[in-house]
């Protein structure tokens, strides 16, 4: 089971609020706190249509180059726990038509104080507890 946790996205541009399950995927590799969002989220968040600010954008993934559309600084993203919340970090938004789920990047994964302790078993924990907690299902 791969790792996933659940997150509250703030769509910036609507206040619409949205509690989704998140991909920690550390192939995904970014030098800004960058998230992958479906078209259904991003509809759901009102930033589909694409707001005047997004820009269409060629990305290399593992599966080949995909366009998508870049929406900077749109979504407030909290990771929820039945015990804990993280900080709230503002995220670009890349809005794909190729992904079914939320992904979060390397540097999002950092900037939330993320550790992966198990990959294929979906363990993980906050930065500097010694909780260890359980990836959530697809949401």
């Amino acid at each position: 089971m791969p790792v996933r946790v659940k997150v509250r996205l703030e769509s910036l541009r609507s206040n619409r609020t949205l509690e989704v399950s998140a991909l920690l995927n550390t192939g995904f590799t970014s030098d800004e706190l960058d998230i992958h969002i479906p078209k259904e989220v991003a509809e759901k968040l009102c930033l589909w249509p694409p707001p005047k600010d997004a820009s269409l954008e060629i990305l290399d993934t593992a599966g080949g180059e995909v366009l998508s559309y870049f929406v900077p600084n749109a979504i407030k993203l909290t990771v929820i726990e039945k015990d804990r919340k993280s900080k709230s970090i503002v995220c670009n938004a890349i809005v794909t038509l190729h992904e079914r789920e939320v992904l979060l990047s390397d540097a999002v994964i950092e900037e939330l104080e993320i550790e992966i302790l198990s990959p294929k078993t979906g363990l993980w924990r906050f930065k500097g507890e010694n909780k260890i907690r359980k990836s959530v299902k697809e949401i």
